[in-house]
């Protein structure tokens, strides 16, 4: 089966995968959230631009998941989206927790991740999609 196929049938193997794919998208929100409310986070790798890094990252891997996962591009992309509001909601709530802060440079961070990340996304997908149709 193509992943072509796997976005326009449904059938058992398209459906897992589907749900595949958005349960480790989920378990991948759950854990951005765990740790942008966790009070003393340390990171394998320490240095200049670090925090900043791992926020683009983060945002950048949560936004190009649903594009594999739904099948309908729209979906993908509201869904990548919304990761934005997320991420400045979670900069909000860290003013609530001992040892975290509110920081507009992450939330720039979060936000440069999304954009790039549902380009990447999208663009993965149509490469896959016209991959698999030659």
């Amino acid at each position: 089966m193509t992943l072509n196929d796997m976005y326009t049938e449904k059938n058992s193997d398209t459906q897992l995968f589907s749900f595949t794919v958005l349960f480790l998208w989920g378990i991948s929100i759950s854990i951005v959230c765990y740790l942008s409310l966790t009070p003393e986070v340390e990171f394998p790798l320490d240095f200049t631009w670090a925090d900043g890094v791992y926020h683009f990252l983060a945002y950048l891997w949560l936004s190009s998941l649903p594009f594999i996962g739904f099948r309908s591009v729209q979906s993908a992309c509201i869904s990548a989206l919304l990761m934005i509001p997320l991420g400045i909601g979670l900069e909000f709530c860290q003013n609530l927790v001992p040892g975290r802060f509110f920081s507009i440079p992450d939330m720039i961070a979060n936000s440069f991740g999304v954009f790039v990340g549902t380009f990447c996304g999208h663009y993965l997908r149509s490469k896959l999609l016209m991959k698999e149709s030659d």
